[in-house]
């Protein structure tokens, strides 16, 4: 039996958007479609696979952003992930949280750890990123989602956006 759960919206999507390219007078979009190939190097990564079938990578202003998902204890957590062209975090935004524990996540001090970084970081539980008590499996899912984001961006996106 799943324990009570509740959804809080912190941010829709447009808002989200809004946020990520606040300066940007408009942007565009490149859909990264997740086919066996990626999948298939997602695995060998140990970066878990996105939930859809596509994901969306808005850009514009040397920004890039992604809104995405990734499972929490039950259910998907929903982020924004917004890097700069070179492929550095400028910053991560939880916008719907659907669990009744590990909600701290969504605090800036827990989502400044992953400013600046870039690839080439390890982003790992309890050394470059503290964990939260009573949050664990949030913060894990949530790390592997910026490593995964930035797996993508690096391999699949970077050099198809102007």
């Amino acid at each position: 039996m799943l324990p009570f759960l509740i959804s809080e919206i912190f941010l829709t999507n447009e808002k989200a958007l809004k946020l990520a390219f606040k300066n940007c007078s408009h942007f565009d979009s490149l859909t990264l479609k997740i086919d066996k190939e990626i999948k298939n190097q997602l695995k060998k990564k140990k970066l878990p696979i996105p939930l859809k079938d596509s994901l969306k990578f808005y850009y514009g202003c040397d920004n890039v952003a992604v809104i995405d998902e990734v499972v929490g204890k039950h259910l998907p957590i929903t982020f924004m992930i917004v890097l700069n062209k070179e492929g550095y975090v400028q910053f991560v935004e939880i916008l719907v949280y659907r669990e009744p524990y590990g909600w701290e996540i969504k605090n800036k001090s827990f989502l400044s750890q992953f400013e600046n970084k870039t690839i080439k970081d390890s982003l790992r539980v309890n050394k470059e990123i503290k964990n939260i008590a009573g949050a664990t499996i949030s913060v894990n899912s949530i790390t592997y989602a910026v490593k995964r984001t930035l797996f993508l961006y690096e391999n699949y996106v970077k050099n198809k956006i102007k």
